[in-house]
């Protein structure tokens, strides 16, 4: 099972918050905080601007973020990933069997984000000219492990499929978001989409 990952539940409507608060609380391995979360579960119901300002101001506190929204237009997933989204789900997809992992993954590091979201994420990825220095390439080992992360994959899995230490995974991941000068993960997925590299 691991150890206690500690979740504080953020949701504007005080219903919506004590709802999530006790869905976590079933999961054995989850346990709802106030302060000093590992994770932070953003509930809202879209991403407005100051959505992006509370997720920003948490991205450089240091804070994992899942962003849990029931609008989520396709501009708004690449504004979430870039402000410091570790995770994104459809709050129609919010129940324990679908959080837990979701909040494991985003307390790991990964990026966890809905099958259909992944879709406008790639789209407009496809769609915008490069916005980053040319001068970003990956090795083929980089371009598998981002692909991968771009997948939903934890560090865990990522390794065992590339025969890697997760450590060396979480080596190359670093070295990535170091060169790159990225906030962490999702967001040096969303780069790399963005720039066509993976």
């Amino acid at each position: 099972m691991g150890e206690q990952i500690r979740v504080q539940v953020i949701a504007v409507d005080p219903a919506v918050r004590v709802g999530v608060d006790d869905m976590v609380r079933v999961c054995p391995e989850l346990t709802v905080v106030v302060d000093r979360p590992d994770v932070v579960l953003m509930v809202t119901d879209e991403v407005s601007d100051a959505v992006l300002v509370l997720l920003r101001s948490l991205s450089r506190a240091g804070r994992r973020v899942l962003l849990v929204a029931d609008t989520l237009r396709e501009s708004d997933v690449a504004e979430a990933v870039e402000g410091g989204a570790g995770g994104l789900l459809r709050r129609c997809e919010v129940r324990p069997d679908r959080l837990r992992p979701a909040i494991r993954a985003t307390a790991d590091g990964s990026f966890t984000v809905s099958s259909d979201l992944l879709g406008d994420l790639l789209t407009r990825a496809g769609d915008r000219a490069p916005e980053r220095p040319a001068a970003r390439q990956l090795t083929k080992r980089e371009r598998a492990v981002l692909l991968m992360l771009a997948d939903g994959h934890e560090t865990e899995e990522i390794a065992r499929s590339l025969a890697y230490s997760v450590r060396t995974v979480t080596g190359i991941v670093h070295t990535i978001t170091h060169r790159w000068q990225v906030r962490n993960r999702a967001h040096a997925v969303a780069c790399a989409l963005r720039e066509g590299l993976i």
